[in-house]
């Protein structure tokens, strides 16, 4: 192995020496922040001193496969134990990102272009896991997609779109009645209107609201002004017994929106309370979901719900992310998932979107912002 000092005022000049001398191919094996020039041991200026190795013959040991599984563990842990006492300055997390991804190429085993399509998917927050099936079962070791990267990423994209096949699509419901759930901020509101309005115009439904939302008056008020644009009757209900009550005088109407409350999901005794304020065979229930949450909370916020009876989700807020891969997350995690619209902007009714599963595709891939 050949090894060489380097030093430099910051991290990107020293890393630009070591890529014109070794390349990319080069193992970062000790770095640290020192002192150096001046007179007389004064006016000393900041550098960055790295040791980098570059192995242009690596021995090729007899089994491979014991070393898939010792060699990342023994590099990594060699290098953090020779670095672990460096301080964390802008040009050390370089360092430091620059390692995790060697280790990680090397205990994936990815080649340049699966390793591009994995991270794509991780930056569109797919999770890990699920990010390395996809890719690994996209790379058909028949094609020449180690050359060829846009065919190994139309095989992802076929694999995307195979895992969702299982996702039903279209806004549908069986009942009168019909709930919008969900966390606070959602979009509920907003979202319950679009559709009021898509319903009066494109089916000729007899549409009525009732809210539940009596915690926040903007809430209240806010439905009320949709409501009287689209000349549809609205009722808030305070309890339960109000809730049937106005069920019952509503039963003219072709279709009933209810706008229920936003309160925090993790709270059992709100879920259960929301389970029993009508009996769960009359009405059909769509929770809405928003693109921007966090993919563990957005995976926590559907089992919570789903625990009470989910008939299909809304995704709003599509105009305010870049990542969809909570899409993908939840068909790999759920089955029986029905996403009925997406929500792209304020506009009523205009910003829904009716989705295709190559649509989606498209979106959890990066190829459609």
């Amino acid at each position: 192995m050949k090894i060489k000092k380097y030093k430099a005022p910051s991290m990107p000049e020293v890393m630009k020496q070591v890529r014109k001398d070794f390349g990319t191919d080069a193992v970062i094996l000790q770095s640290r922040q020192i002192k150096s020039g001046g007179i007389l041991g004064l006016f000393k200026k900041n550098y960055i001193e790295v040791v980098a190795g570059y192995d242009p013959e690596p021995v090729k040991p007899a089994k491979k496969a014991a070393i898939r599984k010792e060699a990342p563990v023994l590099k990594k842990e060699m290098v953090r134990e020779e670095i672990k006492d460096a301080p964390r300055s802008k040009e050390m997390e370089q360092v430091y990102k620059l390692l995790e991804a060697q280790s990680r190429q090397l205990q994936f085993r990815l080649t340049p272009e699966e390793q591009i399509i994995y991270d794509g998917l991780i930056q569109q927050e797919v999770l890990p896991d699920i990010a390395l099936n996809i890719v690994k079962e996209g790379n058909d070791p028949g094609t020449a997609s180690q050359e060829d990267s846009s065919t190994l990423k139309q095989a992802v994209h076929e694999k995307i779109e195979k895992r969702l096949e299982g996702l039903e699509l279209g806004f549908t419901y069986n009942h009168k009645v019909i709930q919008f759930v969900g966390p606070t901020g959602v979009g509920k509101t907003t979202t319950i209107a679009k559709i009021a309005a898509r319903m009066q115009l494109a089916e000729n439904k007899k549409v009525a609201f009732i809210t539940l939302d009596t915690y926040r008056i903007a809430a209240v008020e806010q439905l009320k002004t949709y409501a009287k644009i689209l000349h549809i009757p609205v009722q808030v209900a305070y309890n339960k017994q109000e809730y049937r009550k106005y069920i019952e005088q509503l039963q003219d109407y072709d279709v009933i929106l209810v706008d229920t409350a936003g309160r925090n999901y993790r709270d059992d005794a709100y879920l259960n309370d929301l389970a029993g304020w009508i009996n769960p065979d009359e009405v059909t229930n769509y929770l809405v979901l928003s693109m921007t949450a966090k993919p563990k909370d957005f995976l926590d916020i559907y089992g919570k719900f789903d625990a009470i009876g989910i008939h299909g989700l809304i995704l709003t807020k599509l105009d305010e992310t870049e990542q969809y891969g909570n899409i993908l997350n939840a068909v790999s995690s759920y089955s029986g998932i029905r996403i009925g619209y997406i929500t792209n902007g304020q506009d009523v009714p205009e910003d829904m979107v009716d989705p295709t599963i190559k649509q989606l595709s498209r979106f959890i891939a990066g190829d459609e912002q």
